[in-house]
């Protein structure tokens, strides 16, 4: 057993020197003074820091917690390429008597990246095969939706423009037609969606009454 007495106790002031006690005192100083900042750290700037993340590449990333629940809405043109797929179509003309219905089939295609979308048609009109297409687009400079529509009874090219006031669900089209001797007449068509598998086509010109009178009516159902 190792004996201690008679030994002194040595205070710190007796081993260190001025210089290495005013050292201690202040290193003490800056250990309190990081404790008390600290304790004064706002709660909001750590929910900052606990809301960032790091990729493996260092790259800052939002919290997954301020994602997780939004929902990005559709562009126009993702919204038209809803319509891809395969259709029976009804061709009704209205106000024109006791005309019959036609029946015939549509296609509709995305096309050039994603940017437009085709349709391609095949019907029977009075016994006669009638085949057409129309291109659908949204053009982000002028934002507005965009048609050209063709078909097999004519050699024109109707070009038409298109607002809508619900995110693509019913778009009001306008443009001009020609007719042999009454030169240009007005023509709207709205395409008005009832659900993700159905959807209707009007078109309409202005009657002599100088109103909105439709005369076609196309129905499209999607093929299952």
């Amino acid at each position: 057993m190792v004996r201690t007495e008679g030994i002194p106790r040595l205070h710190p002031r007796d081993i260190l020197s001025a210089g290495e006690i005013e050292v201690v005192r202040h290193t003490r100083w800056i250990l309190a003074a990081i404790i008390g900042a600290a304790l004064l750290i706002p709660a909001s700037a750590i929910a900052q820091h606990q809301d960032k993340a790091q990729d493996r590449h260092g790259n800052t990333m939002p919290a997954a917690s301020a994602t997780a629940g939004s929902v990005k809405s559709p562009t126009p043109q993702e919204s038209l390429a809803r319509l891809a797929g395969e259709y029976t179509r009804i061709v009704k003309f209205v106000g024109q008597g006791d005309v019959p219905s036609f029946t015939g089939t549509a296609k509709f295609s995305v096309v050039l990246g994603g940017k437009f979308i085709l349709e391609e048609s095949s019907d029977t009109v009075f016994g006669r095969p009638v085949e057409g297409m129309r291109i659908y687009g949204y053009d982000d400079a002028s934002r507005q939706y965009q048609m050209a529509r063709m078909y097999t009874m004519s050699t024109a090219i109707t070009l038409m423009k298109g607002a809508s006031n619900d995110g693509g669900a019913t778009i009001n089209f306008t443009g001009e037609t020609e007719t042999s001797g009454a030169g240009a007449k007005p023509l709207h068509a709205l395409l008005r969606r009832i659900n993700e598998d159905q959807f209707v086509v009007i078109l309409s010109t202005i009657g002599p009454d100088g109103k909105d009178s439709p005369f076609q009516e196309t129905d499209y159902t999607r093929k299952k």
